[in-house]
C-alpha cells in the first residue's frame, strides 16, 4: 500500500491559546502550499484545536494520527506538520524523538514545512532539530513562569484567578478603573479580559450557613458526616444547587478564604505534571483579600479540632485514651467517648479493635451492663439455636418425625405436638433467693428447658415440662424447690429422650 501511493500525505495542525500566529487556519494553508508544491495528493487531517503540546494523552488529534500510523497498512507516506513547536512541546524531548521515529520506522516521513532546514537526515538537520525541541520545551517552561509570577503578583493585589467562588461568597467582576461591572454567576465568565475578579460576602442565609457549620463542628462536636445529613435533612442547597457530600463540606472547614484570606498554589500540576499537594510555605497568600466570615481565631480551631479527629493513632495510644476516658467518667461508652472532645470517634475503635467490647477488653475495663446483656444474648441465641438442632437430631433418632416452624424456639414433632425450646437463665432479684423463670408460650404442648448455671457459663440441666404445668403462669425453678421436679429434670438431652420421649411413645402421639 505504501508503495503504490508514495505521494499522499496527511497534516497535523495544533493550536493551543498562545499566539494567533499559530492558527490552525493559517497551519493549513501553508501545508496545502507545500503539498501543491511537492505533488503530493492530502487525504485527510488531524487536529488538536486548543490543545497543550506538553503531553499527547489529552491530544485526540495526534493520537489518532499514531494509531493509523501503526495499522497495518497506513494509506499515506508523509505526514506534514507546520514546524517543531506544532508536533509538541514534549518536555522530555526525547519524546518527540520517539513519537517521529515511530513513524519513520513504519516508513512515513513527518516534513516540518515551515522550518528552514533540511530534513534530509544527516547530522546537520538533526542538531537543528534537537535544538528546536529544546527550544519548543523551554518555551513552555518560561510561559509557565511567567504566568505564575503574574497569578501570584494578582492574588497579592487581592483578585482571585480562577475557580469558582465558594459557598457563602460570590465573585465580582471589577472593571480595569475598579468600579464595580457584575456578580459573575457559577460558570459564567468575564465580559473584558482587562477585567478583575475579587470575593464578596453571598446571600445572607448562605453567610449564616457558613458559621452555623463551624459551630457544629466546634461546638455541637459534629462530624462532617454528621453535619451533611443535617444539612441536607433539612434541605439546604449546597453552593451548587446540589444535595452537600462530605467533599463540600470539607472545602468549606479548610479553606482559608472564610477568615479572609486567598491563597495561591495550594496544588498545583506545571507542564502536565501529576497534581500535587504543596507546602504551607509555597502557598502565595494575601491574608486580607476577602472580607471575613468567620475570625482567623475560629478557622484556626477548626484546623486543630480537624488533625485531632484525623489523627493516625496506634492500638496502644487508644488503650491509653480508653483508659483515661475511664479515670475521668467512671464508665466508659460509646456515648461517652463520643462526648469526651479529647477522645478520637468511637467507630475508629471498632475498626481497630473489631468492636467496642473487643477494645474495653483490651483496655482491661469493665463492660458496660448493656454490653454485657448484648453479650450474654448473642451467646443464649446460639445454645438456644444449637439445642433446637440436637432436639432435632435425636427426634429422628427415635423415629420420629420433626419440623420447624417460623417461630425458631418452637418445633411440631409427629405432625401436632408443638415443643417449645427454651433457656433460662439465672435471676438474682435484689430481694428473694435466684430462680430460674419458665413459662409457655401459647399453643405448645411441652416445654423442653436448658438451666443455665449461676455463671451462664455451662448448661447445668434440663427439664421436660407439659404445658398444664403452667396453666397459671410461669414456674420458678430455685435450688430449694428443684426436687419437686424431679421426675422432669433430666442431666443431658440423650437421657431425656431415651428416659421419657421414646419410653412412652404416645406421648409425643
Amino acid at each position: 500500500m505504501r508503495d503504490a501511493c508514495p505521494d499522499r500525505a496527511v497534516m497535523y495542525v495544533r493550536m493551543s491559546t498562545e499566539s494567533q500566529d499559530y492558527s490552525t487556519d493559517h497551519q493549513r494553508a501553508k501545508l496545502q502550499e507545500y503539498a501543491e508544491t511537492k505533488g503530493m495528493m492530502l487525504v485527510r487531517e488531524y487536529v488538536d484545536d486548543g490543545k497543550s503540546g506538553l503531553d499527547i494523552k489529552r491530544r485526540a488529534g495526534l493520537t489518532a494520527l499514531m494509531k493509523d500510523v501503526q495499522s497495518t497498512e497506513p494509506d499515506f507516506s508523509h505526514i506534514l506538520v507546520y514546524d517543531i513547536s506544532r508536533w509538541g512541546r514534549f518536555q522530555d524531548i526525547d519524546e518527540a524523538a520517539y513519537h517521529e521515529h515511530t513513524c519513520r520506522r513504519a516508513g512515513i516521513t513527518v516534513v516540518y514545512c515551515g522550518e528552514r532546514f533540511s530534513d534530509d537526515g544527516g547530522p546537520y538537520a538533526a542538531l537543528l532539530k534537537s535544538m528546536k525541541r529544546v527550544m519548543a520545551a523551554e518555551y513552555s517552561r518560561d510561559l509557565s513562569e511567567k504566568v505564575f509570577i503574574a497569578q501570584s503578583r494578582f492574588i497579592k493585589m487581592g483578585f482571585k484567578q480562577g475557580g469558582h467562588a465558594g459557598y457563602g461568597l460570590r465573585r465580582l467582576a471589577l472593571k480595569a478603573d475598579g468600579t464595580p461591572r457584575a456578580i459573575l454567576e457559577y460558570g459564567e465568565s468575564k465580559v473584558s479580559a482587562t477585567d478583575r475578579v475579587i470575593l464578596v460576602w453571598g446571600p445572607d442565609e448562605e453567610v449564616a450557613t457558613v458559621r452555623r457549620v463551624y459551630s457544629l463542628y466546634l461546638n455541637g462536636g459534629y462530624s462532617e458526616s454528621r453535619i451533611v445529613r443535617l444539612l441536607n435533612s433539612e434541605g439546604i442547597p449546597s453552593e451548587f444547587n446540589r444535595p452537600w457530600t462530605q467533599a463540600m463540606l470539607n472545602s468549606l472547614l479548610t479553606n482559608v478564604k472564610y477568615c479572609g484570606a486567598l491563597a495561591y498554589n495550594r496544588r498545583s500540576c506545571k507542564l502536565s505534571k501529576p497534581r500535587t499537594r504543596n507546602q504551607d510555605s509555597q502557598w502565595v497568600v494575601n491574608p486580607a483579600a476577602v472580607p471575613p466570615i468567620i475570625s482567623r481565631a475560629l478557622f484556626d480551631a477548626a484546623q486543630a479540632e480537624r488533625a485531632r479527629r484525623l489523627r493516625r493513632f496506634t492500638a496502644a495510644e487508644l488503650i491509653a485514651l480508653l483508659q483515661g476516658c475511664h479515670q475521668r467518667h467512671g464508665k466508659v461508652n460509646a456515648k461517652v467517648i463520643a462526648a469526651d472532645l479529647t477522645m478520637p470517634d468511637p467507630q475508629l475503635f471498632v475498626r481497630t479493635f473489631g468492636s467496642l467490647v473487643s477494645a474495653y477488653d483490651m483496655a482491661g475495663l469493665p463492660r458496660s451492663v448493656t454490653y454485657a446483656f448484648v453479650h450474654t444474648k448473642r451467646r443464649l441465641t446460639a445454645i438456644r439455636s444449637e439445642l433446637v438442632s440436637k432436639v432435632e437430631a435425636l427426634t429422628l433418632a427415635a423415629g420420629s418425625t420433626i419440623e420447624r416452624t417460623p417461630e425458631p424456639s418452637i418445633l411440631i414433632l409427629n405432625g401436632d405436638l408443638r415443643v417449645q425450646i427454651q433457656v433460662a437463665v439465672p435471676r438474682n432479684p435484689k430481694r428473694g433467693v435466684r430462680n430460674w423463670r419458665v413459662f409457655a408460650r401459647p399453643g405448645v404442648d411441652f416445654i423442653i428447658t436448658a438451666r443455665m448455671g449461676p455463671t451462664v457459663s455451662e448448661i447445668a440441666d434440663y427439664f421436660l415440662l407439659d404445658a398444664p404445668c403452667l396453666a397459671a403462669g410461669p414456674v420458678y425453678l430455685k435450688d430449694s424447690n428443684l426436687d419437686r421436679y424431679s421426675t422432669s429434670r433430666y442431666t443431658s438431652l440423650a437421657d431425656m429422650f431415651s428416659g421419657s420421649i421414646v419410653d412412652q411413645p404416645e406421648t409425643l402421639r
